[in-house]
């Protein structure tokens, strides 16, 4: 071997154990302050300062524990976990998308947190729908950080122009605004049907209405549901584009007035407000059986690695009224707790975010599974499927289920 092979392999194995030794010291907890370090993941973008300052405040708040935020991308988030899984390397704290809660408890990424958090007392504050999410096998893996749901955005001018006095309440209904509302050029109601996790949200308040659930889906609960939006499609109150539609196309769209109705959550009312000329107005997905929408938002959890007492300390004192308050304002989403959320008066008097409330109260959790991320996978493809006429819904919704019944029981 020359010389330059040797020097140079000699630098790559000194640049790859450098690397080892900066991971193995980032997920260390002691060091010699005497304090416990912890690291938190997150994939916070733009309040991602509003993060750093509370967890300031809470690392002044005392003397032994000091947490520290590295920001990983929301779509690296699960792959790093894994990574960091096989090479001992977690963060002690995550903050992750609620959905993905019980798919990283089943692969033992997190800690099983039930005797803390049955120690602490406050589940019953909690909102159930979001509680839900950081259940699995019966056992708490973390808790609802944030929240948020969907729910109807309205044109107020169109529905006024269209002699429409109030929003549908009912399927029924909708059908009947979005025909009147339907022209040349606008499109009566429009919801995300996109190759992607959106879409399941969107589409899982209309099969919870239905009667129908995800374990279930070749029942006729979902074939209503999906016949429904199929026939809305097929008479043109909605445009086919919804197929490649993402949540923020929707909302350009309902700017611009080529769009009456949507289903949409409240992290685009600050852009849609913004349109000083669109009057729009928020209620309830309209109902078959019962209203309901479906909870977004994160959860914070602590990993197999973490110092779980450390971790704890800072996690219930996030959960503290104030905290749980604070962190939901400046990070643009709703608090998890029900007494927060009923009182705080930024939640009961802001414009728009205050038609949230009830929506909140009333979503429920998607899943809660193991393997949601193929659950939902399926759910994607029966719809694109039936939409687009590809499979009848019948057949589409059978496939759906027997994918989703075969890793149901691979997973036990």
């Amino acid at each position: 071997m020359n010389k330059k092979l040797i020097m140079f392999v000699s630098l790559f194995l000194l640049i790859v154990l450098s690397a080892c030794s900066n991971d193995e010291e980032s997920a260390q907890t002691d060091t010699d302050d005497g304090k416990k370090h912890l690291l938190l993941w997150h994939y916070y973008t733009g309040s991602q300062d509003a993060l750093n300052q509370i967890i300031e405040d809470y690392n002044q708040s005392q003397d032994d524990i000091e947490v520290k935020a590295e920001y990983v991308p929301f779509d690296e988030m699960n792959r790093q976990l894994s990574v960091g899984t096989a090479g001992d390397t977690l963060p002690d704290v995550v903050i992750a998308d609620t959905v993905n809660n019980a798919s990283m408890a089943s692969m033992g990424i997190l800690s099983d947190i039930t005797e803390q958090v049955e120690k602490w007392g406050k589940t019953d504050q909690l909102l159930k729908g979001p509680l839900n999410s950081a259940v699995y096998q019966d056992k708490y893996y973390g808790l609802p950080l944030t929240t948020n749901a969907l729910g109807l955005f309205y044109n107020k001018k169109l529905l006024e122009e269209a002699g429409i006095e109030a929003p549908p309440k009912t399927w029924e209904e909708l059908e009947q605004v979005a025909a009147a509302l339907t022209t040349d050029e606008v499109k009566g109601f429009g919801l995300s049907a996109t190759r992607s996790e959106e879409a399941t949200f969107q589409v899982y308040p209309f099969i919870y209405s239905a009667g129908g659930d995800y374990q279930h889906l070749d029942s006729p609960e979902v074939e209503e549901a999906f016949n429904f939006l199929k026939g809305m499609m097929d008479k043109g109150y909605m445009s086919k584009d919804i197929i490649t539609a993402t949540q923020d196309n929707l909302s350009r769209k309902f700017m611009e007035g080529d769009l009456a109705m949507m289903i949409n959550g409240p992290w685009m009312i600050d852009q849609i407000a913004a349109k000083e000329d669109l009057e729009f107005g928020i209620t309830k997905i309209p109902k078959d059986e019962q209203y309901v929408s479906v909870t977004g938002g994160d959860n914070i959890a602590i990993t197999k690695d973490g110092d779980v007492d450390a971790a704890w300390d800072f996690v219930s004192w996030l959960f503290e009224p104030g905290q749980n308050e604070r962190f939901a304002k400046e990070t643009g989403y709703y608090p998890t707790r029900a007494d927060v959320l009923d009182q705080a008066e930024y939640w009961q008097t802001e414009q728009y975010f205050k038609d949230f409330v009830p929506i909140m109260e009333e979503a429920v959790a998607r899943g809660p599974s193991a393997d949601w991320p193929n659950v939902s996978e399926a759910i994607q493809i029966s719809l694109q499927e039936v939409l687009t006429g590809t499979k009848p819904t019948a057949e589409s919704l059978k496939d759906a289920a027997e994918k989703v019944e075969e890793l149901e029981s691979e997973e036990e």
